[in-house]
């Protein structure tokens, strides 16, 4: 039998090349980057050595003049040119513009040395020319670096006037160079809004007619958010996802995006006529919406990337959007919003615990003033906070007795429906001891 071939060692080999694997892994990838403008400096530099050699003549008389074009190319002069140009091509279109500056000034001594030393006798490639040469391959490169960092910039504006209001779009476009799609982390706010029972109102609607309802529905909704200075990171079939606080920093990212949600809301209920005279079924959307410090970027792939967030903060945001089904209520934010946006009154709405985390935390409802004008909710407060008082500690009894009278003074506040069926639940089967009231999420 053969003896096996030696297993290679990575790791030795790391530690025999750690320096040409610094320098040539990055080179290489920036050479792959500017490929095109190398080439192109090279197809310059090609086309004026041609010329400097008297190629284009020989077409002309090439017996005449082949002599002295293969004088020419074996002259110190050319030489010197050719392998001045294959540098500048090469290195220009991969520095900064004072690198290459100082770069093009440099690659000019050997050529003007050159021009020097022959002095008394006429040069096969004056002076003049090869500095011209090199002055070109200079100027070609400030054009194309002008070209690609003007083209960058449009495609920052490009990129960002399909999520964001126009009025953020000529910010950026007035100063792009504050900006930037890298990934960073920042305090924002994020919103995510999703059509409720959407599944039976598909499917009582043929699919244009679905398409004809979403678009009359998102049209005004994305009005409504642009108003309000949020992003919008995607559509998600029947929802939206939102953010404020990028690529403009945005102080007041949290009460922009409560105040989004009570304009969504009202919004809902303008639209609502017009839906009932079209005969499509009535619209109500759970909002979610959660602050905190969220990753902030141009994510994806070569294939598709796409300016989002991500992060726990926008993870709670999705699970309190799916709490408003559960607790009944068409807004959810957490404590992170409340705490950045105490300009409004919020009902305190239960506890949830998410996956990762260890304690549960507080969730609110914003109250919206404008739809609520006789201020029911503000007024029973006091009785709300003793009622879930009552049944996070377990006194079924009064806290039961509460949620009643609070239901008959609204309603059709459906909270209340929620909390009393869950009392009914744990009088037949009482929650475990670790128990303080949460709801708990074991996915993210």
């Amino acid at each position: 039998m053969s003896a096996a071939p030696p297993i290679p060692d990575p790791v030795g080999s790391k530690r025999r090349r750690p320096l040409a694997r610094r320098f040539a892994e990055p080179l290489g990838a920036a050479l792959r980057a500017n490929r095109a403008y190398i080439v192109s400096g090279w197809c310059v530099l090609a086309l004026l050595l041609a010329n400097a050699s008297g190629v284009f003549r020989l077409g002309v008389d090439m017996a005449a003049h082949l002599p002295a074009s293969l004088a020419t190319l074996h002259s110190s002069e050319f030489q010197v040119l050719l392998l001045t140009g294959l540098l500048l091509a090469i290195a220009l279109p991969l520095l900064k513009p004072i690198p290459a500056s100082l770069l093009t000034l440099v690659a000019a001594i050997p050529v003007v040395t050159l021009g020097y030393l022959n002095t008394g006798h006429r040069p096969l490639i004056p002076l003049e020319y090869s500095l011209l040469t090199i002055l070109l391959l200079f100027v070609i490169n400030v054009v194309l670096a002008y070209y690609r960092e003007t083209h960058a910039k449009q495609q920052i504006i490009d990129v960002f006037g399909q999520y964001a209001p126009p009025e953020v779009v000529d910010i950026i476009r007035q100063d792009p160079e504050r900006f930037s799609m890298e990934g960073e982390a920042r305090e924002l706010s994020v919103m995510f809004c999703d059509v409720r029972n959407f599944t039976s109102i598909s499917e009582g609607l043929e699919p244009r007619e679905l398409a004809q309802l979403l678009n009359r529905l998102f049209t005004p909704l994305t009005r409504v958010l642009y108003t309000h200075k949020a992003v919008i990171d995607k559509y998600m079939g029947d929802a939206i996802m939102a953010f404020w606080g990028a690529p403009l920093a945005d102080p007041g990212h949290a009460g922009n995006a409560v105040a989004a949600a009570f304009a969504i809301q009202e919004e809902l209920v303008r639209l609502a006529p017009e839906f009932q005279e079209r005969g499509w079924p009535a619209i109500s959307m759970g909002i979610g919406i959660n602050s905190g410090t969220m990753n902030v970027g141009n994510m994806g792939s070569q294939y598709r990337m796409a300016y989002t967030v991500i992060g726990d903060a926008v993870n709670v945001a999705a699970r309190l959007q799916d709490l408003t089904r559960v607790y009944n209520a068409p807004i959810i934010v957490g404590e992170a919003t409340r705490r950045a946006f105490p300009a409004v009154t919020y009902r305190e709405i239960g506890l949830v615990q998410v996956k990762g985390k260890n304690a549960p935390a507080r969730i609110y409802e914003p109250c919206n003033p404008r739809l609520d004008p006789e201020s029911t909710v503000i007024a029973n407060m006091q009785r709300h906070n003793e009622a879930l008082r009552c049944y996070y500690g377990r006194e079924w009894d009064v806290a039961e007795k509460l949620f009643q009278l609070l239901r008959e003074a609204r309603g059709e506040d459906r909270l209340y429906d929620y909390y009393l069926s869950r009392i009914a639940e744990y009088r037949l089967e009482p929650p475990p001891e670790n128990w303080h009231g949460e709801i708990r999420y074991t996915v993210k």
